[in-house]
């Protein structure tokens, strides 16, 4: 988990700082999306081979080559199926965070719309892995 802290010169500038992550995080899941989806054509075409060749051979192919080197996961002679299934955990991963920043972009407008006349209060914005958690509308600067 990935802590930050952000300061903001009120409402007007936090949701034009969510606004923006939104939509830089929308354009990554596009590019993933279409990278899987290429990826996901060779794949099938892999594991069509590899199911004829288990039939023929009467034995099960020996599946992903990964070797762990220091806590970090090496994957020799990657192969199409190896790289659909890191495309599927990190598009899943990306929808989850987008998806929240929704949720709580809509939380803070209609916080901001209640607190209209408030705007310019200095705010403090706690973010895990890029999602405000907590938010603090400071008194003084």
């Amino acid at each position: 988990m990935s802590y930050s802290l952000y300061q903001f010169n009120g409402f007007g500038e936090l949701l034009k700082y969510l606004d923006s992550q939104i939509e830089s995080l929308q354009k990554t899941l596009e590019q993933l999306e279409q990278r899987y989806e290429a990826v996901k054509v060779r794949a099938e075409k892999m594991r069509e081979i590899e199911r004829v060749l288990e039939e023929l051979m009467g034995e099960k192919l020996s599946p992903l080559n990964e070797v762990d080197y220091m806590g970090l996961k090496l994957v020799i002679n990657a192969r199409a199926i190896d790289e659909l299934a890191v495309l599927e955990e990190t598009i899943e991963s990306q929808r989850d965070i987008l998806d929240s920043l929704v949720n709580v972009r809509d939380a803070i407008q209609k916080l901001s719309e209640h607190l209209q006349g408030y705007d310019g209060i200095p705010i403090l914005v706690q973010l895990v892995n890029g999602v405000p958690v907590r938010i603090l509308l400071k008194e003084t600067e």
